[in-house]
C-alpha cells in the first residue's frame, strides 16, 4: 500500500492539465520543435474510453467472434499509421523528442539533470519498444524496459515522475513529425494518430506504476525480512493455537535449536516446567486481541542453560496470528541481581557500622573501667605484699582473682572488637579506593565469617606460603572467599565431622598469588562444571540462593587482575583455583607518614567531649590524677566551657559522631572561634560509617582513635597534643 500511495503521489500531472486544461487540447501545432502541440479536443475520459481493451476482454471478444466497431477501426487505423511514422520518421522522432526532453524544467520531474546519453538511451528504448507495441501487440520489450526503468530508479534515486514525464514527450514529437508530413492518405486524421499516441502512452503509465508499486512492495519486503533476520531479539509468529508458524535466524543462534524443527511446536514448550503457565497467559491474552502484555520466562536451551528472556506478544492485525518478541536479558538480570546483592552488602555495611558504634562506646568505658580495676588492683598488690601475713593473704588472693579476671574479661572484650572489626571489613564490598592487601589476612576473614557453619561439618586445613602484599580491595575479596567456604559446606555429604575437609592453599609464584580452595564434597558433573559460572544456574533447591554468588565472585576476581577456574570430579571433591595480579600500585591512595614516638608531656588541661556519660566518667577518673580533665556532653556544651575559658585548654578528645552537633561541626566551630585549637583536637569514633564523616575521616589530618581504645594507647595520643599539638594518624 505504501508503494502505490508513493507512485501515486509521484506519478506526472493528468494529460488535460499539462497540455493545457481538463476537457480540451490547444487548437494549433507550434510550429517550433520546442513548442509543436496538436489539439485533441475529446476530454481525458473520452481518449481513455478509446484504450484498447485489456488482454482479457480482447480474447473473450474474439470468443464470440464480435465485429470491430467504428472507433475499433479508426484506432487500429490510427496505431497503423503511428507505426509507419516511427519507422519512417525514426531519426527525426528521435532528434525531437531527445529535444523536448532536455528542454524540460527541472520541476518538471528531475530528469534533465540525467547525462544526455542516459537520456538518448532511454528514448531509443522507448521507441524500440512502442514500434514492438504497435507492429506485433508484444509487450515484452515494455515490460523489459520498465524493469529497466524502475530498477534505475532505485539505483540512482531518481523520482518515478521523471521517466513518466520523459516519455510523454514522444506525443510532442509525433505532432511535430505529424504537422510536416501532413500525410492522411489511408483517411486517418493527426487527431486520431494522437490519440492513438495518448492511448499508448497511458498504457504505459499504467504498467510502469505497477511494477513501480510492485518493486516498492517487493523492497520493503526485503528491507522487513533483513530487520527481521538481523535483530538482536527472537521474533516469531504463533498461531491461535501458541504453535510456531515462523521464526528468526537469532532463534538458532540464542537457543541452539533448527528453526525448522520447531516448526509446528507450541511456543511454550520453550519455557521451563515452572514458567510455562505465564507464558500461556501470554498467548491467550494475545489471541483474545487484549492489550499486549509482557513477562519474564525462563527458557532451556539445546546446550542446557537457562536464558531468562522478556517475551511479548501481540496480535497482528487482520490475521489469526500473533507475533511474539523475545529479548534474551539474562546478562541485565544477573546484574540486577549482583548490584541488589550489593546494595544489600552495602545494607549491611552501614547497619554493621551502626551496631559497631553502639557497641564500641559501652566496650569503650567497659575496657576503661577494667583497666582501671586491674591498675588499683596493681596497687593494692603493691601495698599489701611487705606487710602480707594472716588474713592479708586472704586479701592477696582476692585481689590477684579481681587481676585475672580483669585480664579475662580484657581479652573477651579485646575480641569483640575484633569481631566488629571483621564485620566492618567484610560488609564494605563498595570499598571506594584499593589499599595494599594480606590475601592471607582475607582469606583467614573469610573462615572467621563461615566458622560457625564451617566447623560443624569439616575439618579445616591451612597451608600458607610467603605471599607478598598485593594491591586490591580486602572486602570484595573476602566475598569471594566466603561463597567459596559455604558452597564447600552445603557440599558436604551427610558423614563424621573428621572425614569431611577443606583445605586452602595459598603461595605466591612468579608475580602471581595462588589460591586453592578444595573439598572432599559431593563433587560435580562436567555438564555441571560447564555452567558453573552462568548467572542464575544452581543446583540447589528453587528456595535456595538465585544462583550468582560463583558468578560474582568471577567477576571480583577478574576485577582485580585475576582469573578464577574449577575443576571436580563426581564421589571426590572439587578445587577452585584463584590467581591475582593484583592492581596497579599507582592506584594507591598517597601513604601517610608513620607517626613519631610520643615525647613526654607535663600536666595539662584535656577536654573530653562524648554523648556517653558513663564513658565521660570512665576517661575523668583514669586521667584526673596526672591532668586537669574537663567533660563536656555535647558540642554545645563544649564551646560553652572554651568560651567560658577563653579557649585555654591543652588538648581536646571528641568523639566524632554525636546528636544534634557532631564532632566535625564542632571542629569546623572552633576554627571559626580558636583557630590555635584545631591542631589539638583528636577525635574518636565507633565507625566512620556515613558518606559525611568518610570525607572528613580523609580531609582532616588529625588523629583518629577507634573506640574501644585503651587507656595507654589514649594517653600517648594525650601525650602527642600536649606535646605540641601533632598531627597523626591512629
Amino acid at each position: 500500500m505504501a508503494a502505490d500511495e508513493e507512485a501515486k503521489r509521484e506519478l506526472p500531472e493528468s494529460r488535460g492539465a499539462r497540455d493545457g486544461g481538463e476537457g480540451e487540447r490547444r487548437s494549433q501545432v507550434p510550429e517550433s520543435r520546442g513548442e509543436r502541440r496538436s489539439q485533441v479536443p475529446e476530454s481525458r475520459g473520452e481518449r481513455r474510453s478509446q484504450v484498447p481493451e485489456s488482454r482479457g476482454e480482447g480474447e473473450r471478444r474474439s470468443q464470440v467472434h464480435a465485429p470491430p466497431s467504428h472507433a475499433e477501426t479508426s484506432m487500429a487505423l490510427a496505431r497503423r499509421r503511428l507505426l509507419e511514422l516511427c519507422k519512417r520518421h525514426k531519426d527525426e522522432l528521435i532528434d525531437d523528442w531527445i529535444e523536448n526532453v532536455l528542454a524540460l524544467p527541472p520541476e518538471r520531474g528531475r530528469y534533465t539533470d540525467r547525462p544526455v546519453g542516459e537520456v538518448t538511451e532511454n528514448v531509443r528504448s522507448w521507441l524500440a519498444a512502442f514500434t514492438r507495441i504497435l507492429e506485433d501487440g508484444s509487450e515484452t520489450l515494455l515490460d523489459e524496459f520498465i524493469t529497466h526503468l524502475v530498477e534505475q530508479r532505485y539505483a540512482t534515486g531518481y523520482s518515478i515522475s521523471g521517466p513518466l514525464i520523459a516519455a510523454s514527450e514522444f506525443r510532442t514529437a509525433v505532432a511535430g513529425v505529424l504537422d510536416t508530413t501532413h500525410d492522411d492518405a489511408d483517411g486517418t486524421s493527426s487527431i486520431d494518430v494522437l490519440r492513438a499516441v495518448d492511448a499508448l502512452l497511458l498504457q504505459f503509465e499504467h504498467r510502469f506504476a505497477e511494477a513501480y508499486a510492485q518493486r516498492s512492495l517487493f523492497a520493503s519486503e526485503e528491507r522487513y525480512r533483513e530487520i527481521v533476520e538481523l535483530s538482536s531479539d527472537v521474533l516469531a509468529t504463533i498461531d491461535q493455537e501458541g504453535m510456531l508458524t515462523r521464526l528468526n535466524v537469532r532463534f538458532e543462534v540464542l537457543f541452539g535449536h533448527s528453526r525448522q524443527a520447531w516448526i509446528g511446536r507450541p511456543i511454550t514448550a520453550l519455557a521451563v516446567a515452572a514458567d510455562v503457565p505465564a507464558l500461556r497467559a501470554l498467548v491467550m491474552s494475545a489471541s483474545r486481541s487484549e492489550a499486549p502484555r509482557e513477562a519474564a520466562i525462563r527458557c532451556a536451551t539445546r546446550a542446557g542453560l537457562t536464558k531468562v528472556m522478556t517475551v511479548r506478544i501481540t496480535r497482528l492485525y487482520g490475521e489469526d496470528a500473533s507475533l511474539a518478541l523475545m529479548r534474551d536479558v539474562t546478562e541485565e538480570v544477573a546484574r540486577r541481581a549482583q548490584i541488589l546483592h550489593s546494595e544489600k552488602l552495602a545494607s549491611i555495611g552501614q547497619v554493621a557500622a551502626s551496631v559497631a558504634h553502639e557497641l564500641n562506646n559501652p566496650m569503650a568505658w567497659v575496657m576503661a573501667n577494667l583497666e582501671q580495676i586491674r591498675s588499683g588492683a596493681h596497687k593494692l598488690v603493691s601495698a599489701a605484699r611487705p606487710v602480707a601475713s594472716g588474713s592479708y593473704e586472704d586479701l592477696l588472693r582476692a585481689i590477684d582473682l579481681i587481676d585475672r579476671s580483669c585480664h579475662e574479661a580484657l581479652a573477651g572484650v579485646e575480641r569483640m572488637r575484633d569481631i566488629v572489626t571483621d564485620l566492618n571489613l567484610f560488609s564494605s564490598s563498595s570499598e571506594r579506593k584499593p589499599e595494599r592487601v594480606d590475601l592471607v589476612d582475607v582469606i583467614e576473614l573469610a573462615l572467621r565469617m563461615t566458622g560457625p557453619q564451617l566447623s560443624q561439618l569439616c575439618r579445616i586445613e591451612r597451608h600458607y606460603g610467603e605471599m607478598p602484599p598485593l594491591v586490591g580491595y580486602p572486602g570484595k575479596l573476602s566475598q569471594v572467599f566466603v561463597n567459596l567456604f559455604i558452597n564447600a559446606a552445603q557440599a558436604m555429604p551427610n558423614r563424621p565431622r573428621d572425614e569431611n575437609m577443606v583445605r586452602v592453599t595459598a603461595r605466591f609464584d612468579d608475580g602471581v598469588h595462588h589460591v586453592e580452595v578444595e573439598d572432599n564434597a559431593r563433587g560435580m558433573t562436567p555438564e555441571v562444571v560447564e555452567r558453573i559460572f552462568d548467572p542464575f544456574f544452581t543446583t540447589k533447591e528453587e528456595s535456595a540462593r538465585p544462583g550468582i554468588g560463583l558468578w560474582v565472585s568471577r567477576n571480583i576476581v577478574e576485577e582485580q587482575q585475576g582469573t578464577m577456574t574449577v575443576s571436580s570430579k563426581p564421589g571426590i571433591g572439587t578445587i577452585f583455583t584463584i590467581r591475582l595480579t593484583g592492581l596497579n600500585p599507582a592506584d594507591l591512595p598517597a601513604l601517610r607518614p608513620p607517626p613519631e614516638p610520643p615525647r613526654a608531656s607535663s600536666r595539662g588541661t584535656i577536654l573530653f567531649v562524648d554523648d556517653e556519660p558513663m564513658l565521660l566518667n570512665a576517661f575523668a577518673r583514669a586521667f584526673e590524677e596526672r591532668h586537669e580533665v574537663l567533660v563536656a556532653k555535647s558540642g554545645h556544651e563544649a564551646l560553652d566551657l572554651l568560651r567560658d575559658r577563653g579557649g585555654r585548654i591543652d588538648a581536646i578528645v571528641c568523639d566524632l559522631l554525636m546528636p544534634q552537633m557532631s564532632g566535625m561541626a564542632l571542629y569546623d566551630e572552633i576554627g571559626e572561634r580558636f583557630p590555635q585549637l584545631q591542631p589539638k583536637m583528636a577525635f574518636m569514633s565507633g565507625g566512620a560509617f556515613t558518606p559525611t564523616a568518610r570525607a572528613f575521616v580523609e580531609r582532616v589530618d588529625n588523629a583518629k582513635i577507634a573506640k574501644p581504645i585503651s587507656l595507654d594507647d589514649l594517653e600517648r595520643v594525650i601525650a602527642d597534643l600536649l606535646s605540641g599539638g601533632q598531627k597523626r594518624g591512629h
